[in-house]
């Protein structure tokens, strides 16, 4: 993308911009951007929610001043008007991971953009409508090769209890957390809600004595963002630290534990992760579990990914997809009128 995106910068001497689902993806890709550029002159300006007004315009006055080329941003930049216009007047606009965007809230407002597009996805068939719908299918580059040579996640799928804790469903990959913990690797422990993700770190904690680290979408990115949440009055969890500092957390340091909701699973690149361990996975859908596993075995040594399931009633009905029949949301063997309440 990055190849993709240079080229069309200097063919047109105009700029291009990156659009990420999540703020974490949008910082990373920003510091990918301005590593490999620098020295170059060609500026990234980087925009989301997390960072101030008074930097949102100063990039916005830059963008108009030609200085910055490369606009790396979140979804604000598809459902805010004014930055919307950002998008149309680009060389090229490219959606990373274009399945994780809403339907009706940004791929919709997507079909009027005039500028060309370039959409990045894993599991591109889940929106084949869509991306036929808008030409993409006519002009398809594939990757028929990993980039670097890795060793294939292995995949265990564990069978749990239903109506089981996540946090007791850890106890079913203790022997890989602890293996992993020695080889130093980084862990993702994946919860289905919000209030699940705090539960986990602390029975991770208290189990390998080990600082855990969380990442949940209602956190703020820094201190200025937390003010401006208090101004609005949105609620925000994690009083003493950030998302940025979670993050960094979690990066600069091995062995190293990260509870986090699906969250994660949208193009994060984090070195030396091993091991994955998605509790309740039932709940989440085909491309989110492809997508979750994705980010483990990124380099040259063997990775985990283990799947909990038979856990919850909430199967999601994606997972369904492609069997031929709707996938039932009661237990195996359970039939809709024998579902009794006298007992």
């Amino acid at each position: 993308m990055i190849r993709v995106a240079l080229a069309e910068a200097l063919r047109t001497g105009g700029y291009v911009c990156l659009v990420a689902p999540t703020r974490d993806l949008v910082r990373q890709d920003s510091v990918y951007f301005r590593d490999r550029l620098e020295g170059t002159g060609l500026e990234v300006g980087e925009i989301h929610g997390g960072i101030s007004p008074g930097e949102r315009r100063k990039l916005l006055d830059d963008l108009r001043a030609g200085t910055v080329r490369f606009v790396i941003g979140s979804a604000m930049l598809i459902s805010t008007d004014d930055l919307w216009q950002v998008l149309d007047r680009s060389a090229l606009t490219i959606i990373d991971d274009v399945n994780a965007f809403d339907e009706r809230e940004h791929l919709r407002l997507l079909e009027d953009l005039d500028c060309p597009l370039l959409f990045a996805s894993a599991t591109p068939n889940e929106l084949r409508s869509f991306l036929e719908r808008v030409g993409a299918f006519d002009n398809v580059v594939s990757m028929q090769a990993m980039p670097f040579d890795v060793l294939p996640t292995k995949v265990h799928k564990v069978t749990g209890v239903w109506g089981e804790p996540a946090t007791e469903q850890l106890a079913r990959a203790d022997e890989l957390i602890r293996e992993h913990l020695e080889r130093e690797s980084r862990i993702f422990v994946i919860g289905r809600t919000r209030g699940d993700v705090p539960k986990l770190a602390a029975r991770l904690e208290s189990v390998y004595g080990i600082d855990v680290q969380q990442l949940r979408g209602d956190m703020a990115d820094s201190e200025e963002h937390k003010k401006r949440h208090r101004r609005k009055g949105i609620k925000i969890y994690g009083g003493g630290t950030t998302r940025v500092a979670e993050m960094a957390a979690f990066t600069e340091k091995a062995p190293s534990i990260l509870a986090a909701t699906n969250l994660i699973g949208s193009g994060l690149d984090i070195p030396a992760a091993d091991l994955i361990v998605i509790t309740d996975s039932d709940a989440f859908g085909e491309s989110e579990i492809e997508q979750l596993i994705g980010r483990v075995g990124r380099r040259e040594r063997p990775s985990d990914a283990v799947l909990l399931v038979e856990t919850t009633f909430e199967k999601n009905p994606s997972r369904a997809m492609g069997r031929g029949r709707a996938q039932t949301f009661m237990p195996r063997g359970m039939r809709a009128n024998k579902l009794r309440f006298r007992r």
